[in-house]
């Protein structure tokens, strides 16, 4: 019987961003497809598995509870032991991690390295991320039998970055919840959510961590001159802090656009989905990407989407977002009063944004994978 390892801790965090939305949302799929099958599935985690996680198709898929005291280094020493004394046919890690110790030859090691951001912009970084996410990427391609990425753009830049064979790279795109993103959510009711975060005027919207890399900063300037013919605005940062918020904190200051400048912090699913649906416009004008999931989640609830005029973000919206450059807040702010003030342009990006999201689906991605774990 083939024994399948899946890497389930970061699926298993309360307060999920992109990598850990994703490592769930397949983990649900492959369930789905696998629970008329006989291969074993071990879900490696440092702590029970909760909600859906923890509900196990049949027999055959189990819950691993690796328990490590320690608040760092599960990957590395406790996670890599448990591949050591009782190592799976193939090993499925769906963040850009593995264990840095041999793991032995017998397993088949597919790993999901999401962008390799920190080699292409490393000033956009921590010193001690670039460090290590280096170094992670470096023993990936000595180990990994195969890389699964998110773009053709990320394969490029994995290939270029690192000089990895094309032939060990997969592309498998992502998607979003369907369920939860769709023309209906702009149904939700919205006024507990908005006055929550004392929205009261129309508004545009970032959503993800606030950090330099996702562009924060011209993100600021750009709508401080759209203000200028649009004075009844606001622009909401909705996510956890990273780097660079406090740089934007004092910028917003700078600019005098403290009163219509929102920061939310981290947000709930519901509420996301309640901001997704009420904005003007979504802004995704960020820096380096290796998909986007928010352009597709934006464009689901009839929100048209700003995006950066960067090969990545064309790949994943299609011709169906209007790109500006991420580096002039002049031409982003042009580009954002022409879809506040074009209802025919608005109207067209809605329902063509609709027709794009159809091409995903997190089934679809589950599939791609599975071919690869059989292949």
């Amino acid at each position: 019987m083939l024994k399948i390892g899946i890497d389930a801790s970061r699926a298993n965090k309360d307060q999920k961003t992109g990598t850990e939305w994703y490592s769930y949302y397949v983990i649900e799929e492959l369930k789905k497809l696998l629970q008329n099958s006989d291969k074993k599935v071990l879900l490696y985690t440092n702590e029970p598995l909760k909600s859906n996680l923890g509900k196990m198709p049949n027999s055959n898929w189990q819950e691993k509870i690796l328990n490590w005291p320690p608040k760092y280094l599960w990957t590395q020493i406790r996670l890599w032991w448990e591949l050591f004394k009782n190592p799976p046919d193939v090993l499925f890690v769906p963040a850009h991690t593995i264990p840095f110790l041999p793991i032995p030859k017998k397993t088949k090691v597919l790993v999901n390295v999401h962008d390799v951001g920190f080699k292409r912009f490393p000033k956009l970084y921590k010193p001690i991320q670039v460090w290590y996410h280096d170094f992670t990427m470096k023993k990936i391609k000595s180990r990994a039998d195969v890389i699964i990425t998110i773009s053709e753009f990320s394969k490029r830049e994995i290939m270029e970055l690192y000089q990895v064979n094309a032939e060990k790279i997969k592309v498998v795109y992502l998607s979003f919840d369907k369920e939860k993103y769709n023309e209906q959510t702009r149904e939700i009711p919205k006024d507990e959510v908005l006055a929550k975060f004392k929205i009261t005027k129309p508004f545009l919207l970032f959503l993800g961590r606030i950090e330099i890399k996702k562009n924060i900063l011209n993100m600021a300037k750009a709508f401080a001159l759209t203000k200028e013919n649009n004075p009844d605005l606001q622009l909401v940062f909705a996510g956890s802090t990273g780097n660079g918020y406090e740089e934007l904190q004092s910028l917003v200051k700078d600019l005098k656009i403290e009163d219509d400048v929102i920061f939310t912090g981290y947000v709930t699913e519901k509420e996301a989905q309640v901001l997704n649906a009420n904005a003007s416009i979504f802004l995704f004008t960020t820096l380096y990407e290796g998909f986007g999931i928010p352009i597709l989640q934006s464009m689901a609830c009839g929100t048209p989407v700003l995006i950066s005029d960067l090969d990545v973000h064309n790949e994943i919206a299609g011709g169906v977002a209007i790109p500006a450059d991420p580096y002039n807040s002049e031409k982003m702010a042009e580009k954002i009063n022409q879809m506040l003030n074009d209802e025919n342009l608005r109207q067209e990006l809605i329902q063509k944004g609709l027709a794009r999201v159809k091409d995903f689906s997190w089934e679809r991605t589950a599939q791609e994978i599975l071919k690869i774990i059989f292949n």
